[in-house]
């Protein structure tokens, strides 16, 4: 039997304003590199939790796949999912708590990391000199015209200041790992469920 292991304990990256201290990369190459294989990870999440949704639905066919893939609101996949959940366990015996709780543990991740999904999605690679004169290095941060992401600052200063983020590639390596954390362990509850309960067979379920 596959030990049902929770997710670890995880936070964002501290948004500390550029610095000598807190510097960004000498190439944006390096933040666009990274930027891709995020994204590339955050999307076999979403694959995952797809395959996870059919399970949930109990059905070989791909419809529930597609229906839920024309969903874009990371909330209300979720609540999709929770609801699906729901059901399936209710008439399930012997009901599994640990894989229950460990899914609702897993959608709760989803909803916070989706945050910083979109900051990267969005994102533009920028540097600037800092007041002694140094190059900042280069960040991603929000575009100037993200009214949300960026504080209105004093004209004479430069935008970036009033940034709601900078990552540098270090930070965002740290979303893309939790990504395939999250991914993990979405299949380890796909492959423990199913095994337990019988409900598809492997070439049913959607690549």
């Amino acid at each position: 039997m596959i030990r049902v292991m929770a997710l670890s304990s995880w936070k964002p990256t501290d948004n500390t304003v550029p610095s000598p201290e807190h510097r960004g990369e000498t190439d944006t190459s390096v933040l666009y590199t990274a930027v891709g294989t995020a994204l590339s990870r955050f999307e076999h999440l979403e694959s995952g939790l797809t395959r996870l949704f059919q399970l949930l639905c109990e059905t070989p066919s791909f419809a529930a796949c597609r229906a839920y893939g024309m969903v874009e609101s990371p909330f209300t996949k979720s609540s999709m999912l929770r609801a699906a959940m729901d059901v399936f366990f209710a008439r399930r015996e012997p009901f599994d708590s640990e894989n229950h709780k460990a899914m609702k543990a897993l959608l709760r991740a989803y909803q916070e990391t989706h945050e910083y999904r979109n900051n990267i999605a969005h994102g533009i690679g920028v540097g600037f000199h800092l007041r002694d004169g140094t190059h900042s290095g280069y960040f991603l941060c929000p575009p100037s015209y993200a009214t949300r992401k960026v504080e209105k600052i004093d004209p004479r200063e430069i935008y970036l200041l009033g940034a709601s983020y900078w990552y540098n590639a270090r930070d965002i390596n740290h979303y893309t790992n939790r990504f395939v954390e999250m991914l993990a362990e979405t299949m380890r509850i796909i492959q423990d469920v199913n095994k337990k309960y019988t409900v598809l067979r492997n070439e049913q379920f959607h690549p």
